[in-house]
C-alpha cells in the first residue's frame, strides 16, 4: 500500500528558499517529484526534517528501475537537499555517489530530438490558431527554441531590443538561463530570420530597461500558457515522443550532423552501428570530429567545453566500451 506524503508536498510551498524566482520554482518542483517517488517506493514520511539517507536510498532505487536517468536523480536529489536544509535537516549525504548516483552522469541513448516536420507543423497550425488568443506569440517562441537551441524559459525571456546585434549577428542569452550563466550566440541567417518574426511580440518587462517575449506584467505565469499551447498543439511526450525541450535536442543533433557529417550515437540502433558510421564517414579522424562538436554544444548549451555529460544528454555518448 502506498504511503501518504501529502505532508512533504505541503511543506515545500512553505519552505524558505534563496536565490531567484525562477530557480524556487525549479527546486519546489523537483522536491515535489522527490515526495511522490518516496510515495511510490512505499516509503511515507510527513516532514522533511525526518528525512534520512536511508529515503534517499529508496528514491534512488525506485528512480533506477524505472530506467530514470543519474542526472535526473541527481536534479531531484538536489531539490529535496535544499528542502531538507531550509527546515534543518543536514544529515543527508552531499554526494550522490552515497545512493550509486554517479556524478554528471546524463549519458541519453534514446534520441529526444524532435521531428523537424511535426515542429514546422505545430509552429504553422499556432500562427493560424485563432481559438486561442496567445497562439502567435508562442508559436514565435518555440521557433526560437527549435531554431536556436533555447531552453523554454530562454525563448521567452530572449532581449531583442538590449542584447541582440545585428552588425555583429549575435546574441546575448542571459535572462532565464539555467544556473544564471550567460552565452553568446553566433547567429545564421535563418536564426536571425526567426528573431525578427520574434520582434513583433517585443514587451518590457518588469525591470526597467529590459524587454522580453512575454505578454505586459505577466510574468513567469507565461510558461504555463506556452506549455498550455504545446499541449494543445500535441507536443507531448505521450503523443509525440518529445516534449518543448525536444526542440534543444535536435537544434544540437543538427550541429553535430553539420561539423560531423554522421549521426551522434542516439539515432543508432546500437553503439557498434554508430561506429560504423563514423569510420565509414570519416575514417580515423571520426572521433576528433566528434570531440571538436561536443565541445561547440557544449559551449552553445551554455556549459564549459569538455563537459561530456551535457553533450552525452543530447546525443548519446561515444565513448568506445
Amino acid at each position: 500500500m502506498k504511503k501518504n506524503t501529502k505532508g512533504l508536498h505541503f511543506a515545500v510551498a512553505r519552505a524558505s528558499l534563496s536565490g531567484r524566482k525562477s530557480k524556487q520554482h525549479r527546486i519546489r518542483n523537483n522536491a515535489k517529484m522527490f515526495a511522490t517517488e518516496l510515495q511510490r517506493a512505499g516509503l511515507g514520511v510527513k516532514k522533511w526534517e525526518n528525512l534520512t539517507n536511508k529515503h534517499f536510498q529508496r528514491v534512488a532505487d525506485s528512480m533506477k528501475a524505472r530506467e530514470v536517468g543519474d542526472g535526473r536523480i541527481a536534479e531531484v536529489f538536489s531539490a529535496a537537499r535544499h528542502v531538507c536544509n531550509a527546515y534543518g535537516n543536514d544529515g543527508i549525504a552531499r554526494e550522490n555517489k552515497e545512493f550509486g548516483v554517479e556524478r554528471g552522469r546524463i549519458g541519453n541513448n534514446i534520441s529526444r530530438a524532435a521531428d523537424p516536420e511535426k515542429v514546422v507543423q505545430i509552429i504553422d497550425g499556432l500562427r493560424n490558431d485563432d481559438n486561442y488568443r496567445h497562439s502567435a506569440r508562442c508559436a514565435v517562441q518555440i521557433e526560437l527554441q527549435y531554431e536556436l537551441g533555447l531552453r523554454r524559459e530562454e525563448s521567452a525571456k530572449v532581449d531583442l531590443v538590449n542584447d541582440w546585434d545585428r552588425e555583429q549577428h549575435t546574441l546575448l542569452v542571459h535572462n532565464g538561463t539555467k544556473g544564471g550563466r550567460p552565452r553568446t550566440l553566433h547567429l545564421s541567417e535563418q536564426q536571425e530570420a526567426a528573431l525578427k518574426c520574434a520582434e513583433e511580440f517585443v514587451s518590457p518587462s518588469n525591470r526597467k530597461g529590459v524587454f522580453n517575449l512575454m505578454p505586459p506584467g505577466m510574468g513567469d505565469s507565461w510558461l504555463n500558457r506556452l506549455d498550455y499551447a504545446a499541449r494543445k498543439s500535441g507536443l507531448t511526450k505521450k503523443r509525440l515522443g518529445y516534449t518543448l525541450h525536444g526542440n534543444r535536442h535536435e537544434r544540437f543533433r543538427q550541429v553535430y550532423v553539420e561539423h560531423t557529417g554522421f549521426q551522434p550515437p542516439n539515432q543508432h540502433r546500437s553503439h557498434e552501428d554508430f561506429v560504423q558510421e563514423a569510420e565509414k564517414t570519416a575514417g580515423t579522424q571520426w572521433p576528433s570530429l566528434d570531440s571538436e562538436a561536443r565541445d561547440q554544444i557544449e559551449v552553445m548549451a551554455g556549459h564549459s567545453p569538455g563537459r561530456r555529460d551535457i553533450s552525452d544528454a543530447y546525443l548519446g555518448s561515444s565513448k568506445i566500451r
